[in-house]
């Protein structure tokens, strides 16, 4: 359906995503600061600092030497000049990889304003990519529709995001294809995948309308949730919420054209209910795994949404 304002040939909106937005979000990901913890005692966020002593990148004290201690650590001119054996002690850093699922089925092939829900969702997942990247965390992601997916594995490597967001393109421009499959959950597959690809203390954006969401689904969703950080991004349009203004109105797949009705008050009320009641349950689902659920509508830019991410200390 085409209501509001939809600039034809911009950057960023319509039907379909374009390289050369994706690659341009890199520039609003410089603002973005991913969340991390500070301590081992969370494995699930950037490179952490941890409280754990081991062999590391940043040297923290000398001590004493103790038994078990790595003897390739001791310290030889301490303990020359105290006549006592010393060793080196290092922080450890642990890395956080970042995984980004993307959802480019086909109920996200819709929009009312500026720009379609499939578009909206790939544009936050290389907005995610590019600012795990630059803050040198790991990054990678799964791509899928209600047919396929494919699976590009967490590098410190713009090559690796580079590869993903062309994935995120190339299942985008297939939307508005006619199937001849039939479809199958493929949201199921993904998750399973997506617990094959991730490392334990991944941070996991699941970015997707959910409209398939169901009991199947929140059972995959809480073995994902045990060892890593989720955080669900829905995805909504206008639309999604609530039905326009009663009358008669003709919406387009690209292919054929029909026509609905919104007269019927129970069937306004009814949409309304619908699309609280999935929500509440998908937002239900993240919180049982202790992750994080935010919404986004389709037409906003990274600006309007952001603040809903990310904390001003970088939390999210």
């Amino acid at each position: 359906m085409h209501e509001g304002t939809f600039a034809a040939g911009a950057s960023g909106t319509g039907a379909y995503a374009t390289l050369t937005d994706l690659i341009g979000l890199r520039h609003q990901a410089h603002r973005l600061s991913l969340p991390r913890n500070q301590t081992a005692t969370n494995p699930m966020n950037g490179q952490l600092r941890s409280k754990h002593q081991g062999r590391g990148m940043d040297f923290s004290e000398v001590r004493l030497y103790q038994p078990g201690d790595d003897i390739r650590s001791i310290d030889w001119k301490v303990t020359a000049r105290t006549s006592k054996t010393h060793t080196k002690v290092f922080q450890e850093e642990r890395e956080r990889p970042v995984l980004i699922l993307v959802d480019q089925g086909p109920s996200l092939y819709f929009g009312s304003r500026v720009r379609f829900k499939s578009v909206a969702a790939v544009r936050l997942a290389a907005l995610l990519g590019w600012a795990a990247l630059d803050q040198g965390d790991r990054v990678g992601g799964i791509v899928f529709n209600d047919q396929t997916h494919l699976e590009t594995r967490p590098r410190r490597s713009r090559k690796s995001l580079l590869r993903l967001i062309h994935d995120c393109l190339s299942f985008n421009h297939r939307l508005g294809e006619p199937e001849h499959a039939q479809p199958h959950n493929q949201f199921s597959d993904m998750i399973m995948a997506a617990q094959r690809t991730s490392r334990h203390g991944s941070l996991i954006f699941i970015i997707s309308d959910f409209s398939s969401f169901g009991p199947d689904l929140e059972t995959r969703l809480n073995q994902l949730g045990r060892h890593n950080d989720l955080h669900g991004i829905q995805v909504v349009d206008p639309l999604d919420r609530e039905l326009p203004a009663p009358g008669r109105y003709s919406i387009t797949d690209g292919i054929g054209i029909q026509e609905i009705d919104t007269r019927s008050r129970h069937a306004r009320s009814r949409h309304i209910a619908q699309f609280e009641a999935r929500t509440t349950q998908v937002q239900r689902a993240f919180q049982k795994v202790q992750g994080r659920f935010t919404q986004v509508a389709a037409f906003e830019q990274p600006d309007d949404y952001l603040p809903q991410f990310f904390d001003q200390r970088g939390g999210v």
